[in-house]
């Protein structure tokens, strides 16, 4: 039977939060941001292990191992998203068809039954997925001096969310094939190998902490999950 492990790049300097202090680590409804987000996957009972990849100087990192009966963590992070992805991979101990979950530490507001949704939906089958959730604004396309190029048909665009999940072999192999530089998410390393990546719409707001503004919206989000009792 296959394995679903988790795979949490947390090496990231997030730049664009402004902060000394990594996003991740930033308190959130008497937490920090990565607590709900290892809350979500500890409530998840196919998830059989969470990896924490960070990087080797990051000393706040080590305490979720004893918080956490799911945590692990490997100080094996890069200067990307995707290399600390790619190092993380050959940190795990898997068979080719186990299945990795790829999400991003500062998304804490996912919703453990969009977990389980992905996971269900995809572990029968050879192809791989991502959480995402259809366009619900205009998108128009623009040139290099922001004048609208066209107006995209909204019903074929979805804002691609994490977890992404894919065969532990089919990532690996994709990641060790395509230029690392054009990799902005795992679902774009699996298309340019040539793979197949379907789209699981989220029903749970997905927010991912990006700016400091971020984190009123995350306590709106995680404290209606909190009067909901999502959380074991």
């Amino acid at each position: 039977m296959s394995k679903f492990i988790a795979l949490l790049p947390c090496a990231g300097s997030g730049s664009r939060f402004g902060s000394v202090l990594a996003k991740q680590y930033h308190s959130l409804c008497n937490k920090t941001v990565l607590d709900w987000t290892l809350s979500a996957f500890e409530t998840v009972a196919e998830i059989g292990e969470v990896l924490l990849v960070a990087s080797p100087a990051d000393e706040l990192i080590d305490k979720y191992a004893t918080k956490y009966n799911k945590v692990k963590i490997a100080k094996v992070g890069g200067t990307t998203r995707a290399e600390s992805v790619s190092n993380g991979l050959r940190a795990l101990e898997l068979m080719p068809d186990d299945w990795v979950l790829v999400h991003d530490a500062a998304r804490c507001c996912v919703h453990p039954d969009d977990i389980r949704k992905l996971i269900n939906q995809l572990k029968n089958g050879t192809n791989g997925g991502i959480l995402a959730s259809k366009a619900v604004d205009t998108i128009k396309q623009a040139d290099a001096a922001k004048q609208v190029l066209t107006t995209l048909d909204r019903q074929y665009i979805y804002m691609a969310q994490t977890p992404q999940m894919f065969r532990y072999q089919e990532l690996t192999h994709a990641l060790s094939r395509v230029d690392l530089a054009q990799v902005t998410d795992e679902a774009s390393a699996i298309e340019l190998a040539g793979g197949v990546v379907k789209i699981i719409e989220s029903s749970a707001p997905n927010l991912k902490v990006t700016f400091p503004f971020d984190l009123q919206i995350a306590e709106l989000v995680i404290n209606s999950y909190l009067q909901d009792s999502i959380y074991v």
